[in-house]
């Protein structure tokens, strides 16, 4: 059988940050800049500096805590925390109160001389009772050209493997 992962619809909706990244994106905090760029090889990017935040809800899938026991949700993206400013961080909060912080400040980038940095993927915590999970995306404390630059954000919900319990074919059963 084949473990490869399939990939299912981006919970995000735009995540690349296209020049109507504000429908779904709102700068909540009223902080410094957010604003998009774009990058000849990545395409459009959000910088934000000064402190700024944005943020982005989406809805859990109603899963019983019986099936989230197999279930996972998880981030990824492309960051670049340009000029190293601190406060660089994304934060995920479920619907129930908890906060899951990434700090991106003093993250030491896995390849440093690139543009872009990968982040993935990372596995947060969503219990049944969860209705929502917001993404907040927070800028660096520096101002001017510094700041955080993302993209690419991206969550998917991944499910357990199925299992196959019998088989019917021509009024025939088949157990594995």
């Amino acid at each position: 059988m084949n473990e490869d992962e399939i990939r299912g619809r981006n919970l995000i909706v735009d995540g690349r940050f296209p020049s109507s990244w504000k429908e779904h994106w709102s700068h909540f905090n009223g902080k410094g800049l957010a604003r998009t760029f774009s990058d000849p090889v990545y395409g459009f990017y959000l910088m934000m500096n000064g402190e700024a935040a944005v943020k982005q809800t989406f809805d859990t899938a109603p899963l019983t805590a019986a099936q989230l026991t197999k279930a996972s949700y998880r981030l990824r993206f492309l960051y670049e925390n340009y000029g190293d400013g601190a406060n660089s961080k994304v934060i995920v909060r479920t619907s129930t109160g908890v906060e899951d912080p990434i700090d991106l400040s003093g993250k030491i980038p896995e390849h440093p001389q690139a543009e872009w940095n990968p982040f993935e993927p990372y596995q947060f915590t969503v219990v049944a009772a969860d209705q929502d999970v917001d993404i907040e995306l927070h800028g660096s404390a520096l101002g001017g050209s510094s700041g955080l630059r993302i993209t690419d954000i991206d969550v998917q919900l991944h499910l357990g493997a199925l299992v196959l319990k019998s088989v019917t074919l021509d009024e025939r059963s088949y157990e594995p």
